[in-house]
């Protein structure tokens, strides 16, 4: 049983009693009325005239009866609030109830936070210790709200100590997938291949965290598979250096038949065949050691390079693949022109992609390549320049409608403010505490409207500013 206010029970005489409980923090109140002249008439209530008593507790605004002891004109009975009314706790001074449950849930807190003081401390423990806590009557009372908030803090603080314990879990079984995975790459002849999965392996365990009591174990098999494989690849490439010399004169012989087939050959395409031939031998050939290596490429490459330097002369003296070009070149220019005053989109790809189409046909000849050139840069200037101011007379259009939309806006805003004077001056005047309750839920409703309408400027003022 609840009241908004303060009951005398039409009792002119009488006493109500106000105190702060202590343990709680919540006002108390005690009504004592109904003491009766032998007449009938009112009085001031005493001591032991059959008065009755009327305790409450104040809570969120409200009293909650916690215990009332009818007067003896109305049979003396006594009754218990939902807060005191539990066989298991009965007593004829309910508070005590609430004092004993607010130390067992100070009791409670403690404890649990004594136990996550500790390393490796027992979740299930904590969680037993938490769940007593929330099976606990509740009053919302001040201090209440206190152990409650100290209560939802504990219980975020082991929900995370209890996800830590299960990422590494989680951990664990991930780096023992990569400890099996190492030890069936260790055996492996694959030495390329090999050798970028282990790197792999090793960068996933870097991303993997803690996995607890077995990391260090894990990360030792893990190791010793890794570096199995690796003493097993070193001594493979120990036994390679020793052949270098023998690459070496392989090279070496490359590069003889390669002068030779090369030097004055005019047989554009047969040579290159062959020397392509010979580069693959080349890579297939092998190390010899860096040095040699680099010294060798050299030798073998400048013959290469002067083949294909003749061959490319040759070629740019064939006048009829320049004539193709001059003509694919105007048939661009002339394609280009086609398109002057179209900026659609489609038109706008299209000129794109003659600069690659250009580029693609290729060189044409000094005495016209820089006059076409020139000739198809100024369509495509003159079209983009155009393209260009269709786009920024578009742009000005646009800023011009999105400005009308934001003062459209404003003056909504306006409005809006307008309106939500008015239903705090309704409020102001309103005593109906849920027609109170419904304005403000209007106003609330109405400056969310307001943001709302001053994100939509922001973002359009942004889009204006560029």
């Amino acid at each position: 049983m609840s009241y908004i206010g303060i009951p005398n029970f039409n009792d002119p005489c009488a006493k109500i009693q106000e105190r702060i409980h202590s343990q709680s923090g919540a006002k108390v109140i005690d009504v004592l009325y109904g003491a009766k002249y032998p007449d009938g008439t009112p009085k001031s209530p005493v001591q032991g005239d059959g008065h009755g008593h009327f305790s409450a507790i104040e809570i969120d605004g409200m009293y909650q009866m916690i215990m009332w002891r009818h007067p003896d004109s109305e049979g003396g009975y006594q009754e218990y609030g939902e807060y005191a009314d539990r066989e298991a706790s009965r007593t004829d001074h309910p508070l005590r109830d609430l004092e004993r449950e607010i130390k067992e849930k100070k009791s409670l807190l403690y404890e649990a936070r004594t136990l996550m003081k500790q390393k490796g401390y027992d979740i299930s423990s904590a969680d037993n210790l938490l769940q007593r806590f929330a099976g606990l009557f509740d009053m919302n009372t001040p201090v209440e709200q206190e152990l409650k908030q100290k209560y939802n803090e504990l219980t975020e603080r082991n929900k995370r100590n209890k996800k830590y314990i299960q990422d590494q879990q989680h951990n664990a079984e991930q780096k023992r997938r990569l400890v099996s995975q190492a030890q069936e790459l260790q055996h492996s002849q694959e030495w390329k291949t090999t050798s970028a999965a282990m790197k792999e392996l090793m960068e996933q365990w870097k991303k993997i965290g803690n996995a607890g009591s077995e990391n260090d174990s894990l990360w030792e098999e893990f190791q010793n598979a890794r570096q199995r494989f690796y003493e097993r690849q070193n001594s493979y490439f120990e036994e390679l250096h020793k052949n270098r010399e023998s690459r070496k004169k392989q090279k070496q012989e490359i590069i003889a038949e390669a002068r030779t087939a090369a030097s004055h050959s005019e047989d554009w395409s047969g040579t290159h065949k062959q020397l392509e031939e010979m580069l693959s031998r080349w890579k297939q050939t092998g190390s010899c050691g860096k040095d040699e290596d680099d010294r060798l490429w050299e030798e073998f490459q400048s013959i290469r390079n002067n083949f294909y330097d003749r061959r490319k002369i040759a070629w740019q003296e064939k006048e009829s693949e320049f004539l193709n070009r001059r003509q694919a070149k105007s048939a661009l220019i002339a394609e280009a022109q086609a398109y002057a005053g179209d900026y659609s989109s489609q038109a706008g790809d299209k000129m794109r992609r003659m600069g690659q189409e250009w580029k693609e046909i290729g060189f044409c000849g000094k005495d016209y390549d820089e006059r076409l050139w020139s000739e198809f840069r100024a369509v495509q200037d003159a079209y983009w320049q155009g393209k260009k101011s269709f786009a920024e007379a578009r742009h000005r259009e646009w800023v011009l409608k999105t400005q009308e939309a934001i003062e459209r806006r404003r003056n909504r805003i306006d409005k809006i403010r307008q309106n939500i004077v008015s239903l705090q001056e309704r409020m102001s005047t309103t005593m109906n505490p849920d027609k109170r309750d419904q304005i403000a839920e209007w106003i609330s409703e109405n400056e969310e409207q307001i943001r709302d309408l001053e994100e939509e400027i922001y973002r359009m003022e942004q889009e204006i500013a560029g």
